[in-house]
């Protein structure tokens, strides 16, 4: 380091010290300074403790409000709201299903002749621990949750239930089932002299079901492929939601008719007679291989309701198989008359492929089973009948593929041969 690089580093030194000396406040400014610290840190404070005071009193409103409604829901279902749950069954040769008094909605699902992933001779689609179902009916006062009250069971039989929550002066929330001869379940949802606690222009309930789908066979990654929230559209055809993303209350525009929690082999659907509406919110939230679930399915959903309660909230429900042509028969015995398309839960491929399998594989398919055919074997068939089908269009291919196969050691050898850059003309000759 020369001498005019020592002299111009002192210098620069020097001026730095004289400006910060020149420039640092007088006695004066810093007690200034310090006191409008002081008075910013005393505003702070302030706002703070408002801040705290406001956020107080909001959740002293939230709870007395809370306790308010509390004291106007027990003074309206006094009865209903005390009592200890149980369990009415329903079933018939395919199909037991599990109720419980609390919420007056279906605990437990079990699919009959079905093997799930640990053997066991029936399937269990689901339990209370993995679907909760709930109807919420907004009133001027109070919501009444379905999921609060105790149900008292009548008319109970082998396929039938009604459940009724009894309130105050004769008003009532009745609950109604029918089981079918196969996997449809019939519903109705009535509120009972109970006009007064609704606005006359309500003219809809909100429904929250939930869902955690179980793996029911031994391969997750193939099934999770399979299982989506799936709904009908009222114009026609299907939708649902990608089986490999996560969605939170994805808002689904069009108006629907049903909504299926499904997986790969198995469903349960909600169906509404009078429509869910538009803007229901969909959740599918994939799970990880070793929790023995595949997705967790939420919908929240609208549904028509009648506050003078002369007409009753109707759906139907299906627990059971992804079968074609059980889905076609099924949807039959719906007394909605509305051309439901259940069948497409069923996954018949990309449109092309769907259309050869509707109206060939199927049928071909049917046949063979008719004749008692080992599944394998059929299944087998079916592969060697589609092979030789779309053999004259695939010929071509196979010849070329052939041809290939025999010219590759000969490139190979070119290849090999003719591998320095300057003989690439060469090597375009030779090959």
């Amino acid at each position: 380091m020369d001498k005019n690089t020592i002299t111009g580093f002192i210098l620069i030194a020097a001026i730095l010290i004289v400006f910060s000396w020149w420039n640092q406040p007088s006695e004066e400014q810093v007690a200034e300074f310090r006191k409008q610290d002081s008075i910013a840190a005393v505003e702070k404070q302030k706002a703070e403790q408002a801040s705290k005071a406001k956020a107080d009193a909001a959740q002293d409103e939230k709870a007395n409000q809370l306790a308010q409604m509390a004291q106007d829901t027990t003074v309206l279902f006094h009865k209903a709201l005390q009592g200890s749950a149980q369990n009415i069954v329903l079933k018939n040769p395919k199909v037991e299903l599990t109720f419980s008094t609390k919420g007056a909605t279906i605990q437990k699902a079990v699919i009959k002749g079905f093997e799930d992933r640990v053997d066991n001779p029936d399937l269990t689609l689901f339990d209370e621990k993995d679907q909760q179902l709930k109807f919420v009916l907004e009133g001027k006062e109070i919501n009444i949750n379905s999921n609060d009250l105790f149900f008292q069971p009548s008319e109970q039989t082998d396929s039938t239930v009604t459940f009724t929550a009894v309130a105050s002066a004769g008003k009532q929330l009745v609950v109604k089932y029918l089981l079918g001869q196969d996997y449809m379940l019939h519903a109705s949802v009535q509120a009972i002299g109970m006009e007064g606690l609704f606005s006359p222009q309500m003219k809809e309930m909100a429904i929250e079901w939930t869902d955690k789908c179980r793996q029911q066979e031994k391969g997750f990654t193939f099934e999770n492929r399979y299982a989506s929230l799936t709904w009908h559209e009222t114009d026609g055809g299907t939708d649902y939601l990608n089986e490999a993303k996560e969605y939170i209350d994805e808002k689904v525009e069009d108006d629907i008719d049903w909504v299926a929690f499904k997986n790969q082999f198995f469903s349960a659907v909600m169906i509404a007679k009078d429509g869910f509406g538009k803007n229901n919110l969909m959740t599918s939230i994939p799970k990880e291989k070793g929790e023995f679930y595949l997705k967790e399915y939420g919908a929240k959903l609208k549904a028509f309701f009648d506050p003078s309660g002369k007409k009753p909230t109707e759906f139907e429900f299906y627990y059971g198989p992804n079968d074609f042509r059980l889905l076609q028969r099924v949807e039959k015995q719906s007394t909605f008359g509305k051309d439901l398309q259940m069948e497409r839960l069923v996954f018949l491929g990309w449109p092309l492929f769907r259309i050869i399998n509707r109206w060939f594989t199927l049928y071909v398919f049917d046949w063979l089973t008719k004749l008692n055919i080992n599944m394998g074997i059929v299944l087998i068939l079916i592969t060697l009948l589609l092979k030789l089908i779309t053999y004259p269009m695939v010929k071509k291919s196979y010849m070329s593929s052939a041809k290939m196969r025999v010219l590759k050691p000969k490139l190979d050898e070119a290849t090999k041969q003719y591998n320095n850059p300057e003989d690439q003309m060469m090597k375009q000759q030779a090959m």
